[in-house]
């Protein structure tokens, strides 16, 4: 039995980030960035993961995934805040399939109630198209940021895009798509 210790190929999934202090979502792939205007998308919620995160300018994010929902792993270090990773589907906005962390208390807050309402109303074997509808202004100590608004729109069968074993291999998208007709 060897050691887990084998190099990666350098395939990573594909990532989509929210700016809080923008209130702006922003698709990276390859080596494009894009920015995408109210998102709608499917939620692996059946597949999410809480942990803990440090992210620092300049730096690789340092993550430490929970071994389960209900049992967080220890905390690192001071600077780890808690957060999520969870994947998210869309084609003509992310360009396939792409992994949204965060550990920022308002987009935490905004997935943590998307997430009970996912659990409230979860149907086997289906996933929630989910639609950033805008944002809410949030005053904090670190000045103003911004809140997603989200909103279930509809269930939809698990697209076999998260199961796909080559996810990286999706073009990156060429640029934002703003439609408001929905793919799903």
């Amino acid at each position: 039995m060897g050691l887990n210790i084998a190099q990666s190929s350098g395939d990573f999934l594909p990532y989509v980030k929210y700016n809080g202090k923008a209130g702006r979502w922003y698709v990276k792939k390859d080596d494009a960035e894009v920015e995408v205007t109210n998102p709608v998308f499917v939620a692996d919620f059946d597949n999410i993961k809480t942990g803990w995160f440090m992210f620092m300018e300049g730096q690789a994010p340092s993550i430490t995934l929970d071994p389960d929902l209900q049992n967080p792993a220890p905390k690192p270090s001071d600077k780890h805040k808690r957060g999520f990773a969870v994947q998210l589907f869309s084609k003509n906005q992310f360009g396939g399939v792409v992994e949204l962390n965060g550990a920022s208390m308002h987009l935490s807050n905004a997935i943590n109630e998307l997430y009970e309402q996912y659990e409230k109303d979860r149907k086997p074997g289906q996933l929630p198209v989910v639609a950033c509808t805008g944002t809410t202004p949030m005053k904090d100590k670190m000045g103003t940021n911004y809140r997603p608004i989200f909103k279930i729109e509809k269930w939809v069968d698990r697209p076999a895009e998260f199961d796909a074993e080559t996810q990286s291999s999706t073009p990156a998208p060429q640029a934002a798509t703003t439609s408001s007709v929905s793919e799903f």
